[in-house]
């Protein structure tokens, strides 16, 4: 449940597998939510590669809007497991910052973004999400938005948030989205959307504690 935050967003990055295919429903939902916030006036921010962050820059470009990525510097070899840059990618943004390390590419993307929508991915995208979310934490009141998109994070982060030791706050940094449509919802209102749902006396209860 995303608390509401004081946090004035301009800058949105995308983060998801570097290796999803056109054809994939997360790089077309990734595309489809680039253009819909580049259409209502937000910066997409991503690390310059393929897949989900070239989704997001082709997507933003589709919708008018303009694109900053952060990539390696390209005369460090980074090994053959890396995903690399996107030429399409590079080609298509208004900026590009350059970075040392995959550490510095991620915090810089962070620094740069005032939200993060996180998209299907792997181990690196559970990287990029843990600094989002602990940055959240530290800065709960004016912390920015991280939404995750899709069924495939809501069984996921609900697992993790049950078994493991999350606080208060750490349960309040966060929303779920499962379309475009959603997604600039609840990055124009700075807080989670209120489904419709009968959750009962034990969960009106619960969203009353959560609420303090």
């Amino acid at each position: 449940m995303l608390a509401i935050t004081k946090k004035k967003i301009r800058r949105v990055s995308f983060f998801g597998d570097a290796d999803a295919k056109r054809t994939d429903q997360h790089y077309i939902d990734a595309f489809d939510t680039a253009k819909l916030l580049a259409e209502n006036g937000y910066i997409i921010v991503n690390g310059g590669g393929p897949g989900v962050m070239l989704a997001s820059t082709l997507g933003a470009k589709a919708g008018g809007g303009k694109v900053e990525v952060v990539i390696i510097n390209e005369k460090i070899n980074m090994g053959k497991n890396y995903e690399g840059t996107s030429d399409k990618n590079e080609g298509s943004v208004d900026r590009i910052y350059t970075t040392e390390t995959i550490q510095d590419r991620t915090e810089k993307i962070v620094e740069l973004a005032d939200a993060h929508i996180v998209f299907k991915g792997g181990t690196g995208t559970m990287a990029e999400l843990a600094l989002v979310w602990e940055k959240a934490k530290f800065e709960y009141g004016k912390h920015e938005p991280l939404i995750f998109f899709g069924d495939c994070w809501k069984k996921t982060i609900e697992v993790l948030v049950e078994n493991l030791d999350f606080d208060r706050i750490e349960r309040k940094v966060y929303a779920f989205a499962n379309s475009p449509e959603e997604v600039l919802k609840i990055i124009k209102k700075k807080k989670s959307l209120k489904k419709k749902e009968n959750i009962g006396m034990v969960g009106k209860f619960k969203e009353l504690v959560d609420s303090f």
